[in-house]
């Protein structure tokens, strides 16, 4: 019997802010390679989650979330479009049930499905809060495929949070991916540099523990990484903030809120790491 043939290639996770495009990587690949916040913008790199599996490697590239001005939209999407149509086997371009299409979804259907020479695949997020607007969105993708293109093949309804429709998801995107061993070594999960991935994980929790208080200009630097005895892990880092007056938030009353985000950030990243982490 001849042995199945491995596919793999580059999948782009395209779509606005806050669609869920970091939930669904995580959930994929069953670790956190990437920030999830309500803070427009939050995931600053192109970060390489990489999937293995018996039918080969998906290697995801997730980017930050479109978040368009009237003024912005066309240069934006320009530049966006060039990038991924250098890098990508396939694009998920990935779409919030809960909230009607507007001129923005027109505009970047329009460019994804007739400026870009890849196979495109819609993905209907959050359908664990309703199908909402699902089918606006299948008339309007219909509407911008070109003539003659199966409007079937593919938009797939999936819910990342709940991980519903990510095997169909998975099958779906082996489908389009081409022949080719493994691009990355099958034990790595990415290539995200790991004082950056720390880094990304502390900005997470200044995000979710501020709401809107702090700008998503924060930036956190990873100074140290050091194994210790008893299988300890010690990171110093430090939070660049633009203003006193943020950190004066970012300190807290006697200092409970730096307290509150280096203990969450802890937790999870001994869960990470697996092993005792002192963060500093």
């Amino acid at each position: 019997m001849s042995k199945t043939k491995l596919r793999s290639g580059f999948v782009v996770l395209l779509g606005r802010a806050n669609v869920g495009k970091s939930t669904l990587l995580n959930n994929l690949l069953g670790k956190k390679v990437s920030i999830i916040s309500k803070v427009p913008q939050t995931t600053r790199y192109s970060i390489r989650g990489i999937l293995n599996d018996k039918r080969g490697q998906i290697v995801f590239v997730d980017t930050p979330g479109i978040y368009i001005t009237k003024k912005k939209i066309s240069k934006f999407l320009t530049k966006r479009t060039f990038a991924v149509k250098e890098e990508a086997d396939l694009i998920l371009y990935m779409v919030d049930l809960s909230r009607a299409p507007g001129k923005e979804e027109r505009e970047i259907m329009r460019r994804l499905l007739h400026r870009i020479d890849r196979p495109v695949i819609m993905t209907l997020n959050k359908r664990d809060l309703g199908q909402f607007h699902a089918d606006e969105y299948i008339e309007l993708w219909k509407e911008y495929l070109p003539e003659g293109d199966d409007p079937l093949k593919y938009f797939i309804p999936i819910s990342a949070l709940e991980k519903r429709g990510l095997d169909e998801l998975l099958d779906a995107i082996f489908e389009f991916l081409p022949e080719s061993p493994p691009l990355y070594p099958e034990d790595m999960i990415s290539d995200l540099p790991e004082k950056l991935l720390i880094a990304d994980i502390i900005r997470e929790k200044i995000f979710n523990l501020t709401h809107e208080e702090v700008p998503h200009s924060v930036a956190v630097k990873v100074e140290i990484i050091e194994e210790r005895k008893n299988n300890l892990v010690y990171i110093q880092a430090t939070i660049l903030v633009e203003r006193k007056s943020q950190k004066a938030i970012i300190i807290g009353k006697r200092g409970e809120f730096l307290k509150g985000v280096g203990t969450e950030a802890r937790e999870e990243l001994e869960l990470n790491f697996q092993k005792k982490v002192f963060l500093d």
